[in-house]
């Protein structure tokens, strides 16, 4: 079944976002959970290979547990039966028109109502819309923000620690994002929200759930999207506040043009990527020497969602072989070179280059050019006998 707010919002010529929460436990961070599980896709049913999913339904398989709005008896019998579970309380009330005030009342209810089933039971608010014109007066740019995203969040956060005397509890936050008026392939603009949202949660209590995301509105060919898709999810595994992310979505809804499963259950282009994004090797790789000794690895990037890292192998004086020498780790994004690294006198060194993120390593490039006879400068004070 659609939910209202997807329905009222394609109507009304916007892009929705969806409801919350991927497969893992509430953790600190991306050591614990396994790819599969940080990186989950919402679906109509439940599946658990290639790609794990996150349903619109109480499901047992699940860790996280979508919800609609009050604890009905469904819920509180699940709850009973399954205990620890992490309970998302319905979807963008703000897409829905329900004020903050009245969210806060609902949540404290919701909460009241599981955990009188399960003390153990661990609560979310439902995930918040990216900034958008639904439930805004015509050119309202003002409401776009304040009833959506983080304006409605901190709202509802105030709203319900002055009614009931504490803070709201919540084991994790969550805000989605599809891109809505972020121009054609600008992630860096959409990565700009989600940090904000990230930020915002952090100080507020609990980490984030990028509850959904997907860049729905960008119509462009399938190696285009792939290529940001990465991006993104580079931008999400690198950031320590964010403990999961759900792709919207796994099979084609709502007019989706990069869903992850094909009708017959083969991976689309996206798809693929979803599973395994990490598989972009450098080119061009060349090695420079310094006069002091040094010498740096330069490369040509196939993609600019990992970091980079850099081996260096030395063949010493006398030798007829390399060796392995040294790894030299480049964390930023993107990067194109490694800092200057410093060898013996007489050595010989080449190197070579591979992506990397939290959960592992793609291939590596091919070795570079070789740096003969790498010497060290002597310091001028030696000279002086200082």
């Amino acid at each position: 079944m659609i939910p209202v707010a997807i329905v009222s919002l394609i109507l009304s010529g916007c892009i929705d976002q969806e409801p919350a929460g991927p497969e893992l436990t509430s953790v600190t961070r991306t050591a614990d959970v396994s790819f599969s599980k940080f990186f989950v896709a919402w679906s109509e049913s439940y599946a658990s290979s290639p790609i794990q999913m996150q349903t619109f339904t109480l499901d047992a398989r699940q860790d996280r547990q979508y919800a609609e709005w009050n604890p009905d008896q469904n819920v509180l019998s699940f709850a009973a039966a399954n205990r620890g579970r992490l309970y998302i309380d319905g979807d963008e009330p703000d897409q829905y028109c329900i004020t903050p005030s009245d969210y806060a009342t609902m949540y404290h209810d919701f909460v009241a109502g599981v955990r009188g089933a399960d003390p153990t039971a661990r609560v979310s608010p439902a995930g918040f819309a990216e900034p958008n014109a639904k439930c805004c007066p015509p050119d309202d740019a003002v409401c776009k923000s304040t009833m959506h995203s983080i304006g409605y969040a901190d709202q509802f956060y105030n709203i319900y620690k002055q009614r009931y005397g504490v803070v709201p509890p919540v084991t994790e936050w969550r805000f989605h994002d599809f891109g809505v008026s972020i121009p054609l392939g600008d992630v860096s603009g959409w990565w700009s929200r989600v940090d904000k949202d990230a930020a915002w949660s952090v100080a507020h209590g609990a980490n984030m759930v990028l509850g959904s995301w997907g860049f729905m509105g960008w119509r462009e060919p399938a190696s285009d999207y792939q290529e940001h898709m990465k991006q993104a999810i580079g931008r999400i595994l690198s950031d320590k506040r964010i403990n999961g992310a759900v792709y919207w979505s796994y099979q084609q809804w709502l007019g989706n043009p990069h869903y992850l499963v094909n009708s017959d259950g083969s991976l689309t282009p996206e798809g693929q990527t979803f599973v395994n994004p990490l598989t972009d090797i450098p080119v061009g790789v060349k090695i420079a020497g310094s006069a002091d000794g040094r010498a740096m690895l330069r490369w040509t990037n196939t993609t600019s969602a990992w970091a980079a890292e850099a081996e260096f192998w030395v063949q010493a004086t006398g030798s007829n072989s390399f060796v392995y020498k040294k790894t030299e780790l480049v964390a930023g994004l993107g990067a194109v070179q490694t800092s200057l690294v410093a060898f013996n006198i007489g050595d010989s060194v080449k190197g070579r280059v591979r992506y990397y993120n939290s959960y592992g390593q793609a291939e590596w490039s091919a070795f570079s050019n070789i740096v003969s006879g790498v010497s060290v400068k002597t310091p001028l004070c030696l000279l002086q006998k200082c």
